[in-house]
C-alpha cells in the first residue's frame, strides 16, 4: 500500500498494535466488497430516528454544536475527540464572527464576506452532522451493555468507523479513536464540501483572513495558576486544502490540547466560559462584543448572523481502498507544545495598523 506523501520523510510510531491494526484491515477489506442491505429491528430503527432526531436539533449553529460536544465529553472524558472537536468548534465560531468585526468588511464587498460563513458554517455543521451520531450510539452501546455500531450505516456514517468504534467499546484506545474521527471527519468534510468548494481558500477574503491570522486555532489556558489573562496554545494554519494536511493539523492540535500543561486550563476555561463567537469570550482586555473605544470589536454569533437551515444528502463513503487509512494511527508524543501568544498580539497589531490605514483612505 501507498503511504501518504504527508508521512513519507519520517518513520513515526503507530499507535495501534500490528495485529490490531492486521484485524481492522481485514474487516475493511471484507466490507469493501460486500454491499448487502441492512435491515433494521424495531428497538434499532426507533434508536436510529431518535439519534437523527437530536442531532438535528442540536446542529441549529456553531453555539449549540460547540456546547454539545462540551456536555458530551464532560460525561464521557474517555472521548478525547469530543473535547478536542468543542475547542476546534469554538475557533470555528471565532472565524465566523471575524467577518463582522469591522476589520474585513472595510476590505470585502457583503457578497464574499456571506460566501466565506456560508462555508465556514457548512463545513461546522457538516462535521457535527456526521460527528454527533456516532456519539450518541456509543452512549446507546453503553447503556444497553453491548455495541450498537453496525447502524452506523444507517446513520449514513462511513465503515470505517465501524470496526474502529467497536475495538474501543472493549479496548477504551482513546487515542486511537481521536486520530480516527479526524481522519474520518476530514475526508467526510472534503468528500462533500472542500472538493466542490475548494477555491474559496484560494481568493482574496480567506488570504485576508490568513495573513492577519484569524484562521489561528487558539487553545485558551493559563501558563501560571496565578495569571489573570490568557495564554494561548495553538498553531498558525496556513495550509488547509488537502485532507492530509488539515488531518496532520488535527494530529498536533490533539497534542496540544491534551498536553499537561495545557489541559486542565483549557478545560476550566470551558467549563466556565460560554462560548458566545466573540474573542471577548477569552481575551476581554483586547476584544469587545460591541463597539468599545481602545478595543476590537469581536461581536457574538448570534448578533452577526441568523441561523442556517442545511439540506445534508446521503453521500459516496470516501473509504473506497484501504491506502486512504494506511497511516491514520500515526502519531508522535513530542512533549512538547506550541504557545502562539506573541504571534498573535503582532498579528493584532497588523490589524490595528491596516484600520488605521483604511480610515485615512476613506
Amino acid at each position: 500500500m501507498n503511504i501518504l506523501p504527508l508521512f513519507k520523510k519520517k518513520a513515526l510510531p503507530v499507535l495501534l498494535p500490528n495485529t490490531e491494526k492486521v484485524n481492522l484491515e481485514k474487516t475493511l477489506s471484507e466490507s469493501l466488497e460486500l454491499k448487502s442491505p441492512l435491515v433494521l429491528y424495531e428497538e434499532e430503527r426507533l434508536a436510529v430516528l431518535d439519534i437523527r432526531a437530536k442531532t438535528a436539533e442540536l446542529n441549529r449553529n456553531n453555539l449549540t454544536r460547540t456546547e454539545a460536544y462540551l456536555a458530551f465529553y464532560l460525561k464521557h472524558p474517555e472521548i478525547h475527540w469530543s473535547f478536542l472537536a468543542h475547542m476546534v468548534s469554538r475557533n470555528g465560531g471565532y472565524s465566523m464572527t471575524d467577518l463582522k468585526n469591522g476589520f474585513v468588511g472595510q476590505f470585502l464587498p457583503e457578497k464574499e464576506i456571506y460566501a466565506l460563513f456560508q462555508f465556514l458554517e457548512t463545513a461546522n455543521a457538516l462535521i457535527f452532522h456526521d460527528a454527533y451520531p456516532q456519539l450518541m450510539l456509543y452512549e446507546k452501546s453503553l447503556l444497553s451493555g453491548r455495541p450498537l455500531f453496525h447502524l452506523l450505516p444507517a446513520l449514513n456514517v462511513s465503515r470505517f468507523m465501524i470496526p474502529i468504534w467497536e475495538m474501543f467499546f472493549k479496548k477504551k484506545y482513546s487515542d486511537v479513536l481521536t486520530l480516527a474521527l479526524i481522519t474520518n471527519e476530514q475526508h467526510y468534510v472534503e468528500n462533500q464540501l472542500l472538493s466542490k468548494s475548494s477555491g474559496i481558500l484560494k481568493t482574496f477574503p480567506y488570504a485576508v483572513q490568513e495573513k492577519c491570522g484569524l484562521t489561528n486555532v487558539v487553545l485558551p489556558y493559563k501558563k501560571y495558576f496565578f495569571d489573570k489573562k490568557y495564554s494561548l496554545a495553538g498553531m498558525e494554519v496556513d495550509n488547509f486544502i488537502k485532507p492530509e494536511a488539515r488531518i496532520k493539523i488535527g494530529k498536533i492540535l490533539y497534542q496540544t490540547l491534551f498536553h499537561p500543561a495545557v489541559f486542565n486550563e483549557a478545560l476550566l476555561f470551558s467549563k466556565h466560559t460560554p462560548h458566545t463567537g466573540s474573542r471577548s469570550d477569552y481575551w476581554p482586555h483586547l476584544f469587545s462584543a460591541s463597539k468599545e473605544k481602545q478595543k476590537f470589536q469581536s461581536p457574538k454569533l448570534l448578533d452577526a448572523w441568523e441561523d442556517v437551515h442545511h439540506a445534508f444528502h446521503r453521500y459516496n463513503d470516501w473509504l473506497q481502498n484501504l491506502d486512504l487509512i494506511t497511516e491514520f494511527d500515526v502519531f508522535q508524543h513530542t512533549g512538547t507544545y506550541k504557545d502562539i501568544t506573541k504571534n498573535v498580539k503582532m498579528n493584532l497589531l497588523k490589524m490595528s495598523s491596516l484600520q488605521l490605514i483604511a480610515k485615512k483612505i476613506h
